[in-house]
């Protein structure tokens, strides 16, 4: 009767798992059959299907994943779906009042009324709501919780109408910023075109380029420099291609506390010149600036240190940078934060400046 028993039991479960292997195949079939094709950037922890129109025009770059052109009617400048990063906000609550608030917001930005053309621009919705499950997905749903919806109706000086929906969701501590410009003629099918886009969405941790190493380092493979970051301090997306190392500390409403790391081929930097012209160089550029300057010791060398008191918006800032030259190239090293946080760790982002170090040979990886 056991092996009866054993014999029922394993039948069942290779029923079912035929069961399950049948209709993966059929879910591969279907998306492989649905006039769709995919879109996917793996360094960018991104994965769409799109509409086989909607052509690919860019592709991985700064803090782009992918765009996309959409077929509009003649002469519409119109037509694109385009698909950003960035480091998440407190929470999405922070770009709604932010989106509500587009008269203090300069020209040509994402917030503003007028564009950098002269297009008007007005806003219709504005709203976050739930991801719904049944539309979504449960699995996404779950990942994702919510989003906030904005569309505006652009008018140009010469009374053409188009639209652009902007959906943004935070993934593990990343903003992604999905956007669809459209002309009014193919506003109602883009519109469902670009929900199940959202819909198909597959996301991932983006790679950041750092590598974890022991003595609390964090490492940038390719370039082979390390440091130490701040106590809870984390690396993180970064927002240019320029930029080698980034890293995030805390958020406060929808700026946060970052590092980046610059680098150029070696070239000789006058460290004293720069002490005298670079503070006169900084005001000119920003009239809310007070900048401060010394030269300071940096491992076996010495460095430009450069703190800067400024205002971001509304917001009051502090920068603390050094630049110095290595053996293997010339480094920026800058450390942004709101005001009152850098009083509170200024030591400790000097004591992650003085940790930098270049990695020659090939460290141990850490178990952590």
């Amino acid at each position: 009767m056991r092996t009866v028993a054993r014999v029922v039991r394993l039948s069942a479960c290779l029923a079912l798992v035929c069961v399950v292997a049948i209709e993966c195949h059929v879910a591969a079939t279907r998306a492989a059959d649905d006039g769709r094709r995919a879109v996917e950037v793996k360094r960018y922890g991104i994965h769409v299907r799109v509409p086989q129109a909607w052509r690919l025009i860019g592709w991985a770059r700064d803090e782009q994943a992918f765009a996309l052109k959409l077929p509009q009617d003649s002469p519409s400048r119109s037509g694109f779906v385009t698909c950003r990063l960035g480091v998440a906000p407190e929470g999405l609550e922070e770009y709604l009042k932010r989106l509500e608030r587009p008269d203090v917001a300069p020209p040509g930005s994402p917030e503003s009324t007028l564009t950098s053309d002269g297009d008007k621009r007005t806003l219709r919705e504005n709203r976050i709501e739930p991801l719904d499950a049944a539309r979504f997905g449960k699995p996404l749903a779950e990942a994702l919780v919510q989003r906030l919806v904005t569309i505006w109706e652009i008018e140009s000086p010469t009374g053409e109408h188009s639209y652009e929906i902007v959906t943004r969701v935070i993934h593990d501590g990343t903003l992604y910023t999905f956007t669809l410009a459209t002309d009014e003629a193919h506003y109602d099918a883009y519109r469902l075109d670009f929900e199940d886009m959202l819909a198909s969405a597959v996301f991932s941790p983006p790679e950041t380029g750092l590598r974890k190493m022991p003595g609390g380092f964090w490492m940038q493979r390719d370039f082979r420099f390390a440091l130490r970051l701040p106590a809870d301090w984390k690396p993180a997306f970064g927002p240019s291609d320029k930029v080698l190392f980034f890293a995030t500390g805390k958020t406060h409403q929808v700026f946060t506390d970052n590092l980046l790391v610059l680098a150029s081929p070696v070239h000789p930097l006058d460290l004293e010149q720069l002490k005298a012209t670079l503070p006169e160089q900084i005001a000119k550029a920003d009239e809310h600036a007070r900048v401060e300057c010394r030269i300071v010791p940096q491992g076996g060398t010495a460095a430009l240190e450069t703190v800067i008191h400024t205002v971001r918006g509304s917001l009051n800032v502090a920068i603390i940078e050094r630049r110095f030259v290595s053996r293997q190239r010339n480094y920026e090293v800058k450390f942004t934060c709101e005001a009152s946080e850098f009083e509170k760790i200024e030591a400790a982002l000097r004591t992650s400046l003085d940790s930098f170090v270049e990695v020659l040979d090939e460290p141990p990886r850490s178990e952590a």
